[in-house]
């Protein structure tokens, strides 16, 4: 792998280092980040060699920390214990990074009015080996280079010009992996049931979800152009999806799983301002 971050100077604070600031993390590692330029509150996160961890933000201030770049990766509803210690350490030379759910740059601003900038991200899974997708929005003197150039090596960036979908993107695509894993385990579940063993309906329904993503992006062609070229009138495949296509049934399924995972995000965001 290129090292795309062993030129990174600023210092570098995750308050929360769960399973996707851990994600980011590792991948920045693994892209030349230097260890030593990155700190973690968290006192249940792994340890990453190299890394200093600290368990509480009054131990880590104690031991005379400092940073540039500050990430919250903690839960939403923690948002406003953490504003209360963490804000004295925000400065006009502080990136502000947030990857919380429902958290906007507004609720940013106002809990770290003296940041250099406030950078909403919202990252996914995927982003631990470089194939996610990281949407970002951001208000204040961003250093948008940087921001692309810390975002580049976890997979594909979607600059938005406010954060005002971000809430839906969340569930789009942050929350997405989780759904198109489901699917997954669904599709072999199906085949399971009709004949297959465990074992090889996983490997089949894998490597068809696999293939069939990397022909879409690597080809270009729209889904519908796809689905021609392997859907015959009166096939085996239409006789498939005329049960898929059904009523609209699977668009208003999927509709209703987005909202259910947005409108969960703004609730989130209600928590974290102490409304709700």
């Amino acid at each position: 792998m290129t090292k795309r971050l062993k030129d990174f100077q600023g210092r570098m604070l995750l308050v929360g280092c769960g399973n996707m600031a851990g994600a980011m993390l590792d991948r920045w590692l693994a892209s030349g980040l230097g260890a030593d330029r990155v700190a973690i509150v968290d006192p249940l996160a792994a340890p990453r060699e190299g890394v200093v961890q600290f368990a509480s933000l009054a131990e880590w201030c104690a031991a005379g920390g400092g940073a540039d770049w500050i990430m919250l990766g903690m839960k939403p509803q923690q948002l406003g214990e953490v504003a209360g210690d963490l804000a004295d350490v925000v400065t006009g030379d502080t990136h502000l990074l947030s990857i919380l759910a429902g958290v906007s740059l507004a609720d940013l601003a106002a809990r770290f009015p003296a940041a250099k900038a406030q950078v909403r991200i919202l990252p996914n899974l995927a982003a631990r080996i470089g194939a996610g997708v990281s949407a970002v929005a951001s208000s204040g003197k961003a250093d948008m280079a940087a921001v692309t150039a810390l975002l580049d090596p976890l997979g594909t960036i979607v600059a938005l010009a406010d954060d005002s979908t971000m809430d839906l993107v969340t569930a789009f695509t942050g929350s997405g992996p989780a759904f198109v894993f489901r699917l997954i385990e669904s599709y072999a579940a199906a085949g399971e049931r009709l004949g297959l063993s465990a074992e090889d309906a996983l490997k089949l329904a894998t490597a068809t979800f696999g293939g069939a993503t990397a022909l879409l992006a690597e080809s270009g062609e729209k889904p519908g152009t796809l689905i021609a070229q392997v859907a015959s009138k009166g096939g085996t495949t239409q006789a498939g999806l005329d049960v898929l296509d059904s009523d609209g049934q699977l668009a208003a399924l999927l509709t209703n799983v987005l909202r259910a995972a947005r409108d969960r995000g703004r609730e989130l965001a209600e928590i974290a301002r102490g409304e709700g």
